[in-house]
């Protein structure tokens, strides 16, 4: 029976937070959890292989920290610590298999790979048939303050209401402005200028050059299609049928064009909001490089900062910006974030989030393609406050049930436990 779960803190601090908060539930559950520090090798080692039981330990990990050959867990000559203890090595793989082609080779015997997009997860099990596909894990949110009051957080009225009680109204007035978000639209993520990406489309000569700016056109033409939809089709229409072994090297090298429309979208969206004069804080590096911006005073700047910070100024907003890193089947943390900490997301839908959260369940959509509606569609919310709250309301009751790290937690433990007992 499995009852040790190995987990990594010490790399990005973002996949961190993420374990510590489903090691929260783990622990709930009856598991012990051993955090392995990949900043402090050398006393961490000692101390997992005092943890581990064979048979009785698995690893849960982020984009394959733990995976990568660490010195604390691996020896040439030897190999994995994992396959010496036969412990099953369970990996959330946080971006498309493209980006990781150079990873999925020599990995522990009982690697389970771990998709976090229903699309990302059919490309790897066509492309790495060698390893096992898990399943499909959508990323999930964390209410950083119905946490800290251990329970629902209360709609700005009610706690308005509380106020008038005790202090009567004129003491509500100023409890509700107190407590009423103080970020008008806030986008949480870094923005990578464009021009950065062309010495990695044009490092090859004019020909290969002319090939990577066709799949990206289409793709800005067509941004509903996933990267690997259109670049496959580029690469048969150029050089016919090829194995997979061949594209899944080709996929790899061509990562950046999947950077390069994500972050075209993600400045679009942004500009498009600021231009029409309506402040935007981004919370991020390189916001400062955004191009073609008519009312500079409207982009508001603040320094990248730790997860727990993210959720804070969250937690302060009216409206939070979401543009999907190109999960077109799958969801991204800071929706769920958003929902949880009382900000309306408005992000580009995906199949997988529109199943699960309806317009007007805490998102409203704006496809890309259609990016000239959204400043009115942020005035809209920015002018309803009580509509604004109700979307909240909608939509957290549905997220705290479904799509916390605790529910994501709940599955993996369910998948540990059916495996184990195969």
């Amino acid at each position: 029976m499995i009852k040790r779960i190995v987990m990594m803190e010490g790399g990005v601090e973002t996949l961190s937070y993420f374990s510590h908060q489903m090691a929260q539930e783990f622990q709930m559950l009856g598991y012990a959890v051993f955090f392995y520090d990949l900043k402090q090798e050398e006393s961490s080692a000692g101390k997992l292989r005092k943890f581990i039981r064979p048979r009785e330990t698995v690893l849960v990990t982020f984009n394959f920290q733990g995976l990568e050959k660490e010195a604390g867990v691996y020896r040439e000559g030897i190999g994995y610590l994992w396959d010496t203890y036969h412990i099953p090595c369970y990996n959330i793989a946080a971006d498309h298999p493209y980006f990781y082609d150079d990873r999925l080779k020599d990995l522990p015997e009982k690697y389970r790979h771990i998709s976090i997009d229903r699309r990302q997860k059919a490309y790897f099990e066509e492309f790495y048939p060698e390893y096992v596909s898990r399943g499909f894990l959508p990323l999930a949110g964390t209410g950083l303050r119905q946490a800290e009051e251990e329970g629902e957080a209360e709609p700005l009225e009610a706690r308005a209401q509380g106020a008038a009680v005790e202090t009567g109204e004129a003491g509500a007035q100023g409890a509700a402005e107190q407590a009423a978000p103080c970020y008008d639209v806030i986008l949480t993520g870094n923005y990578t200028k464009l021009s950065f990406f062309e010495p990695y489309i044009n490092w090859i000569n004019e020909e290969y050059a002319a090939f990577y700016w066709g799949i990206i056109d289409d793709l800005l033409e067509h941004p509903a299609c996933t990267v690997e939809e259109v670049a496959l089709a580029h690469c048969e229409r150029e050089m016919g049928k090829e194995p997979n072994d061949q594209l899944r090297i080709a996929l790899h090298k061509m990562i950046f064009i999947d950077l390069y429309v994500r972050n075209y979208w993600r400045g679009k969206a942004v500009r498009t909001l600021v231009n029409a004069g309506i402040p935007v804080h981004v919370v991020g590096k390189g916001w400062e490089e955004l191009e073609d911006v008519r009312h500079p005073e409207c982009l508001k700047l603040h320094p990248q900062t730790d997860s727990v910070t993210c959720l804070e100024m969250l937690a302060d907003a009216k409206v939070s910006l979401n543009v999907m890193p190109w999960f077109k089947d799958g969801a991204h943390d800071r929706v769920f974030n958003s929902i949880l900490n009382g900000a309306v997301c408005v992000t580009d839908p995906s199949c997988y989030l529109e199943e699960e959260l309806h317009e007007g369940e805490g998102v409203c959509y704006v496809a890309l393609q259609d990016m000239d509606a959204l400043p009115e569609k942020v005035k809209d919310l920015l002018q309803n406050d009580s509509g604004r709250n109700e979307i909240v309301r909608r939509g957290r009751a549905i997220v705290e049930q479904k799509h916390t790290w605790a529910q994501r937690a709940k599955t993996l433990a369910a998948w540990i436990a059916e495996d184990a007992a195969q």
